[in-house]
């Protein structure tokens, strides 16, 4: 399905000159990328209406998309792998937070751990797409922080046992994408910019 809707999109925009030969690979990561999202994000919303998450699950694609937007972080190496995770992420976790409770004081330790993690090494770059701009990474850097700090405050403010789980597990994940420990369990190299030959 996807390569059919990849290449049929390549060769519709190719024949009406949207799309030249020296673009076919941007335009092609570019397609894959919105197939996968589109397919996935489906996916995870028609799961979370029957098991009746949909409002969590809704608000953690919002925080966790508009984070990593500007973390970066580790991405899945197969398609497989990303569904996996993806569905984990987005079904079982909101499942988790609904039913379950987490004590306060853990929550706020593990915010201290998210917002130094987001200090320390945000944004992660990867291989395929090194930040090559000190000025970008450094302004990347500034915008996280401040959305993370913007996480923590509303959650004090909301005072809510779920948008507090919320936020710890959007911390944890991405926490986890950008560690540098995470790049080497998985064998991918970190700070891609310091490598990048062009």
């Amino acid at each position: 399905m996807k390569n059919a809707f990849v290449t049929r999109s390549l060769d519709y925009l190719i024949k009406n000159n949207a799309c030249t030969e020296k673009q076919k690979n941007i335009f092609r990561y570019t397609l894959e990328s919105l197939y996968s999202l589109v397919t996935k994000t489906t996916a995870v919303l028609i799961l979370s209406i029957f098991l009746k998450t949909f409002p969590i699950t809704c608000l953690m694609l919002l925080l966790y998309s508009l984070l990593r937007g500007f973390a970066f972080g580790l991405h899945a190496t197969k398609n497989l792998y990303c569904w996996f995770i993806t569905l984990s992420t987005y079904v079982f976790i909101p499942l988790f937070i609904k039913y379950l409770t987490i004590p306060l004081e853990i929550i706020y330790g593990l915010f201290g751990v998210g917002l130094i993690a987001m200090l320390l090494w945000a944004p992660a770059d990867t291989p395929s797409r090194p930040l090559l701009s000190k000025k970008k990474r450094q302004t990347n850097k500034i915008i996280t922080l401040f959305i993370s700090v913007i996480y923590v405050l509303s959650a004090f403010y909301f005072n809510n046992a779920n948008y507090y789980e919320i936020v710890l597990f959007v911390f944890m994940i991405e926490t986890i994408c950008i560690c540098p420990i995470t790049y080497k369990l998985f064998h991918v190299p970190y700070n891609n910019y310091k490598n990048y030959k062009k």
